[in-house]
């Protein structure tokens, strides 16, 4: 094992950046052409651009110039509002993946440096710690105890020991100890740089709902081309030309086909997680923001999350009569050379005027935190071969360890219990002089406790309001801590966390259950002492065994399978380890649990809001589908014309893709998208506003002919096209939505009554009689499905 190496310098800022310059930034950057090429693809050979080009060009055939270049012309605008909104998505997922800045520690100018992994060249001193994912290919110059996970390149489970002039590879994790190397490869040199489905972007993931959505529309895509060719057999059966038959054939066809569902899907979600990312909640992928909107409980860290995480250092309080200066030494040789949490931090500050001690010793063997007994030590030896090994962690766990009289047993249970109680967080210290082997189970025999650390963490004055909502919104909350039961207690009452005081368990309560009584604990108790990581990911089984969508929260490598496992998986803080984040589906870049609760609602508003949108596209698209279809049918002529097939789509995309978008949310919870009540009120909502405008069309006064009653009937649709707007956004109805109404209120009244404008829609000009009659029997047909919805809360 080598001693730290107190020389090492370095690259100086001026050398990095010259080779940064010169070799270019330690990242891998994916060829956009191909992806560019396909969604290009996408939208130029969308089915509902290829029918207006189709149908412009048989409007060209029969003769009606104006009318084909009227549908030349559409294509750019219909295509236009899936390019604006393919955009919209597309930027914000880039501002999201912009976000995630991921960060390495290099010794630069003599000093330990944080810097972004783009930065990294090659030469730099990389200073290696536990969960932190190696940024770049490179030689180990030093290490303590150094295991690196290899399983991403090699398959291979089994931990690997790396020693001085060992190689070290990019994407690799390191499981214990620390060390420091040196880089020789970035970038597309490392052999991970090499892999490239390691850098495909989550853009391109499809979520289940929307794997559904899409075979949805696949269905209705199929069945609308069954019927345009009924349709179209049946016109030339009726002895039109072939070209009157494929227009009437092709215009069903525009009208039948839902393309605006997966559009509006991917925009809402893509925008929902950019909005997150604005507030410090960065989530990785489509399927999360999908899952958010169902989340049933939340599994929580309590430091950090539910506490301020800022811990000071109250008292160091001797067991029995121990010497000042021995107590401090011992604190501090227990803590880590380097520095590398808010606890250790708070000990060296308070222990300051002790650090004197520590001359002449050096570390020696460093064994590092032991999940099981929740503890670690440190064996210093100084210039004359003497040895001291000491021990701080959980005070059962420290325990173990120590020979301890009844009297001090009985000491330290009252000190203890006096802190808990007090929300305090307490840790245990022991020590041994004497000969020390580097075994580990040898060296850490025969302590002698003679120390409790008392340490203050207050609550977060945001988690009190964060744990209510949740609360009243019908969401569990489970506490998991490392922390002494009788803390996690206290904070539970501080903050107003619902929990019976007899369903409090502790991992060791939990291994010695049966297996159906422990997952009975998991699913029943609220708070969780001193679990282990297998008991993290138990307890995520236990929970989705009954249905629930589980979020969980973690940052070290030994919470990465609960995170896996939950349905979203949350990396807490800027200190969590890079194969906690890559595991993760969701990051928080501060430890708040306001955080938490904030993400989870955001994914209800936007569930509402899909809801919303996807119930008014079903009530706008029947009348479209059946007054396209219908009139034809039965011999009527046709009532939907391509042009008006183009002017109701002008009008159905913005509003569905930005209508709803951001309404608030309301009161309550379904995790189903679009329920059977739902789209039975959207279809009699729509199949009365297309009875109505049949009839309208069908039964029309002497005095109307049939351009004019053609008029009547789709101002009926475009007026009630208005309310189906109010009626999906009910109480939450924003300036944005009366905005769109106004629009399609005006741009009705245009075409009716400007016959320049109404003229090139082949609308007719109405009286004002005609205008009322059109807009009282439009707004009528919602009034049916506003009173069942009224009814329904």
């Amino acid at each position: 094992m080598t001693k730290p190496n107190q020389t090492l310098s370095g690259l100086s800022s001026e050398e990095a950046a010259r080779r940064l310059r010169e070799k270019g930034p330690n990242q891998i950057i994916p060829s956009r052409f191909e992806s560019t090429l396909s969604e290009a693809r996408r939208i130029l050979f969308d089915p509902m651009g290829l029918m207006l080009l189709s149908l412009g060009l048989l409007y060209l055939l029969v003769g009606s110039k104006t009318d084909a270049v009227i549908l030349f012309f559409a294509y750019l605008p219909v295509t236009g509002v899936d390019v604006l909104l393919q955009v919209r998505a597309h930027r914000a997922l880039k501002a999201l993946h912009s976000s995630i800045v991921d960060t390495a520690k290099v010794i630069r100018d003599g000093r330990v440096q944080e810097i972004p992994t783009r930065d990294i060249v090659v030469g730099d001193l990389i200073v290696f710690e536990e969960g932190q994912l190696f940024p770049a290919d490179g030689t180990v110059i030093e290490s303590h105890n150094l295991s690196v996970n290899e399983a991403p390149l090699t398959g291979e489970s089994v931990p690997v020991e790396k020693s001085v002039g060992a190689d070290f590879f990019g994407g690799t994790t390191p499981l214990q100890g620390r060390g420091i190397g040196q880089v020789q490869k970035t970038a597309k040199d490392t052999r991970i740089g090499r892999i490239a489905s390691l850098l495909k972007h989550t853009e391109s993931e499809d979520t289940p709902l929307q794997k559904r959505v899409n075979h949805l529309i696949k269905r209705f895509f199929i069945a609308a081309l069954f019927l345009a060719l009924l349709l179209f057999l049946i016109e030339w059966w009726r002895g039109n030309s072939w070209i009157q038959s494929l227009i009437v054939a092709v215009t069903f066809g525009m009208a039948a086909i839902p393309e605006e569902f997966p559009l509006v899907f991917v925009l809402y979600l893509s925008l929902g997680a950019w909005r997150l990312s604005r507030h410090g909640v960065l989530v990785k992928s489509l399927p999360s923001v999908e899952a958010l909107g169902s989340v049933d409980v939340i599994c929580t860290d309590k430091t950090g999350t539910l506490t301020e995480g800022r811990f000071q250092l109250e008292s160091l309080t001797p067991l029995k009569d121990i010497n000042p200066e021995l107590l401090w030494k011992s604190a501090l040789m227990a803590c880590e050379v380097a520095v590398v949490d808010s606890l250790e931090a708070a000990i060296v500050e308070k222990g300051n005027p002790y650090k004197n001690l520590l001359e002449g010793w050096h570390l020696q063997w460093d064994y590092p935190f032991e999940p099981l007994g929740k503890h670690m030590s440190h064996v210093w030896q100084n210039q004359e071969g003497e040895c001291l090994i000491a021990m701080k962690g959980a005070v059962e766990g420290v325990i173990e360890h120590c020979h301890l009289s009844t009297d001090e047993r009985n000491q330290l249970n009252q000190l203890t219990n006096a802190a808990v109680q007090k929300g305090k967080r307490v840790l245990g210290l022991a020590y041994r002089e004497g000969r020390c082997t580097g075994e580990r189970t040898l060296d850490e025999k025969g302590l002698r406790f003679i120390g409790l650390f008392v340490f203050n963490d207050p609550t977060r004055e945001s988690a009190r309001h964060a744990v209510l909502e949740c609360q009243k919104a019908g969401i569990e909350i489970k506490m998991l801590t490392g922390d002494h039961p009788g803390t996690a207690h206290a904070v539970a009452d501080e903050i107003g966390m619902e929990h019976d005081h007899q369903l409090l368990f502790t991992g060791d309560e939990l291994s010695k259950m049966k297996v159906e009584d422990r997952w009975k604990a998991f699913q029943q108790g609220a708070l969780f002492s001193r679990v282990l990581p297998e008991q993290k990911y138990e307890m995520v089984q236990a929970l989705k065994a009954t249905g629930k969508v589980v979020a969980m929260t973690g940052d070290g490598i030994n919470d990465t399978p609960a995170l896996k496992l939950a349905d979203i998986g949350i990396s807490m803080g800027v200190n969590a380890t890079d194969v906690a984040r890559s595991t993760a589906q969701m990051i928080l870049l501060k430890n708040d649990f306001k955080g938490i609760v904030k993400a989870v609602f955001e994914g209800r508003r936007i569930f509402q809001n899909l809801r919303r949108s996807f119930s008014y596209l079903i009530a706008f698209h029947v009348p479209i589908i059946v007054l396209a279809f219908l009139p034809p049918l039965l011999g009527w002529g046709d009532l939907l014309l391509p042009i008006h097939i183009v002017l109701l789509e002008l009008i159905i995309h913005p509003v569905s893709a930005f209508g709803f978008e951001s309404l608030p949310s309301i009161e309550g919870q379904s995790k189903t998208l679009l329920s059977p009540r739902r789209f039975g009120e959207s279809v009699i909502a729509g199949g009365l506003l297309s009875l109505v405008s049949l009839c309208l069309y069908r039964m029309r006064p002497d005095s109307l002919d049939i351009e004019a009653a053609r008029t009547l009937s789709l101002s009926t649709v475009l007026f009630g096209t208005v309310a189906f707007i109010f009626m999906e956004t009910g109480k939450a109805t924003t300036l944005r939505a009366i905005l769109m109404g106004l629009t399609i209120l005006g741009l009705t009244l245009l075409l009716v009554r400007v016959p320049d404008i109404g003229g090139v829609f082949h609308f007719s000009q109405l009286s004002f009689k005609e205008i009322g009659l059109a807009l009282i029997l439009g707004v009528g047909s919602a009034i049916p499905t506003l009173i069942l919805r009224v009814k329904a809360v």
